[in-house]
């Protein structure tokens, strides 16, 4: 792959329900990503970011909002061949101008890429004192 091909980040829409569904399909089959039904996709895409490299989609993410005080950035994927080069963190800056833009008085990511989310200015809530914990009922 070309390093110096320009990367494109744009508004997801509607129209791209069905060409984000198959790229993130192989993050869900790996369980890399929650599987996600087509009608909560179309939701997603209301605050949603694609990435382009000559006009294929290399990476996507997703805002969504739960109130004026939260929203988590979800579906954060990049194709293998393309990490390590901005991808994921122009797709959470993206996310975090979203938020702001809406006035979201905190955004929150779950990943395993800490040091990604570190350099993108996220710290943890209240550390050493509260911590999110979770249960698959």
């Amino acid at each position: 792959m070309d390093k110096d091909l320009p990367f494109e980040f744009v508004d997801a829409c509607q129209e791209d329900l069905e060409e984000v569904q198959d790229f993130l399909q192989p993050f869900m089959d790996r369980k890399e990503l929650l599987q996600r039904t087509s009608i909560e996709m179309q939701l997603l895409l209301k605050h949603a970011f694609l990435c382009r490299s000559d006009g294929k989609l290399v990476g996507f993410a997703a805002l969504e909002i739960y109130s004026k005080k939260l929203a988590e950035i979800q579906c954060l994927a990049v194709v293998t061949a393309f990490r390590r080069r901005g991808i994921g963190g122009g797709l959470v800056k993206q996310c975090v101008a979203r938020a702001r833009s809406e006035k979201v008085k905190e955004l929150m990511a779950i990943s395993a890429s800490e040091d990604m989310f570190f350099s993108c200015g996220f710290d943890y809530s209240l550390p050493q004192q509260k911590r999110a914990f979770f249960i698959e009922p």
